[in-house]
């Protein structure tokens, strides 16, 4: 076959082909847009998990996880041992210096406390008795009288820095203080043997370092023995409380 009629056959050949219908720029058009559609939402997929890696990061890193943090139980509140360094042993002459000083402070603070109190008489502190001391005593007990009206009477103070255990005590009264300590108000009648109408009330307070402070008062004059008896102790509980948590009497 020449090839004259070879190109004429090929022509026979493709002469019905139906002519191509679509156009080859808007194909190219279609396919640039469809690329930039998937760049699109691939970078919208990168950004929205960029924003819930944050969302998730931020409560993460402020300690507010997703889920609500179990409460953190409340901590056992905390329990204050008050603990004082044992004080020396004082010597004879250090308590006969610190019950003048006690006694003079008395003296000046009974009127305050007592306003009706007249012809205040202080006394001497000491230990078994009146004005005796002995090394390392661990306490101090003193007398000071004076007139309330018509009657002759006395309160005694006693500071002790090593006090026995105190027996428990029916009808007692309890007044706790704000510093955590407590005043025990006790009413008994005189020793036995005595008369049945004598009264002695006593406030004593038991302070945070251990010590105790005691104050008490009578329904006669117990310096110089009872000659008759007031139907009441001569100060109120309020006043012996007073008195009694005074910071100024100790040893």
């Amino acid at each position: 076959m020449s090839e004259a009629e070879l190109r004429e056959g090929l022509k026979l050949a493709v002469a019905d082909e139906p002519p191509m219908v679509f156009d080859l720029d808007e194909l190219v058009d279609t396919a640039e847009r469809m690329v930039r559609r998937r760049r699109a939402l691939v970078a919208v997929g990168v950004s929205t998990a960029a924003v819930a890696v944050v969302a998730v990061a931020v409560p993460v890193f402020l300690g507010i996880g997703g889920t609500p943090p179990e409460l953190p139980q409340a901590a056992p509140p905390a329990v204050t041992i008050t603990t004082s360094p044992p004080k020396a042993p004082m010597t004879v002459a250090q308590l006969k210096q610190r019950g003048e000083e006690l006694m003079a402070h008395l003296k000046t603070q009974v009127p305050v406390v007592v306003p009706d109190a007249k012809n205040i008489t202080p006394g001497e502190f000491g230990g078994e008795a009146s004005g005796q001391f002995w090394d390392g005593q661990t306490y101090l007990d003193g007398f000071l009288a004076f007139t309330l009206g018509d009657a002759r009477t006395a309160i005694n103070v006693q500071v002790n820095n090593a006090p026995e255990k105190s027996a428990p005590c029916t009808g007692c009264r309890e007044l706790p203080q704000a510093d955590g300590s407590k005043v025990v108000i006790r009413t008994e009648s005189g020793p036995a043997g005595n008369a049945p109408d004598m009264k002695i009330t006593s406030a004593e307070h038991y302070r945070t370092d251990g010590s105790v402070t005691r104050v008490s008062t009578y329904n006669y004059d117990p310096v110089t023995g009872p000659s008759g008896y007031q139907p009441n102790v001569a100060l109120t509980d309020d006043q012996l409380v007073r008195l009694a948590t005074d910071p100024a009497l100790h040893m």
